[in-house]
C-alpha cells in the first residue's frame, strides 16, 4: 500500500511539472468552470496554494455527484490528488458514525452547490492551513464547513472536514 502511494505520487509530481500556475485573486472564489472546460481538465497542481487544492477537489466532488455519482472516493488515484491517504481511509466509518457524506456533511446533493460554493484564502501555519468553505443554496441551504489541508511533497492535500463551521 506504502509503495503503491508513492508511485502515484511520482506520477502525479511528473505530471504536474510542466502544468501551469493556479492564480487565486479576491478574498473569494467563486468554484465554477468557465464555459468549455470538462472535468478532465482539473489538475491539481503541485505548487498550488491550499485554497486552490480546496476549490479543484469540491468542482471534481460536486460534479461527480451532480452526475449521480454518489461515491466519486471510489475512484482512489483521483481521491488522492486532493486527499490524504489518512484521511481517505477515515471516511468510511466517519460517514458511518454521522450518517451522511463527510465531505459536503449532507445527506442530499443540491446541484447548485457546484455554481455556488466559496472558498476563503487559507490561514497557514507551517505545514498546516485552514480554509473555510460555504456551499451555497438558499440561505436555509447554506453548509460552512472548515477545511484542513497538510503540505506534502506533491503539494497540499485535503486532511479533514469539519462540517457546521
Amino acid at each position: 500500500m506504502g509503495l503503491l502511494c508513492q508511485v502515484l505520487i511520482l506520477i502525479f509530481v511528473a505530471a504536474t511539472v510542466n502544468a501551469e500556475p493556479a492564480v487565486t485573486a479576491g478574498l473569494l472564489r467563486r468554484g465554477s468552470l468557465s464555459s468549455g472546460q470538462n472535468v478532465n481538465s482539473i489538475r491539481p497542481v503541485a505548487s498550488a496554494e491550499p485554497q486552490e487544492t480546496v476549490r479543484q477537489f469540491f468542482e471534481w466532488y460536486l460534479r461527480r455527484l451532480n452526475k449521480e455519482d454518489y461515491d466519486p472516493l471510489k475512484n482512489r488515484a483521483m481521491a488522492l490528488k486532493y486527499l490524504t491517504p489518512k484521511f481517505l481511509g477515515r471516511i468510511p466509518r466517519l460517514e458511518r458514525e454521522l450518517e451522511a457524506d463527510v465531505i459536503v456533511c449532507s445527506q442530499d446533493v443540491n446541484p447548485a452547490w457546484l455554481k455556488d460554493f466559496k472558498v476563503e484564502l487559507a490561514s497557514i501555519r507551517g505545514a498546516r492551513a485552514t480554509v473555510l468553505l460555504a456551499l451555497e443554496g438558499s440561505v436555509a441551504d447554506t453548509i460552512k464547513h472548515k477545511v484542513t489541508l497538510v503540505r506534502t511533497r506533491a503539494g497540499w492535500r485535503i486532511d479533514s472536514v469539519d462540517c457546521g463551521q
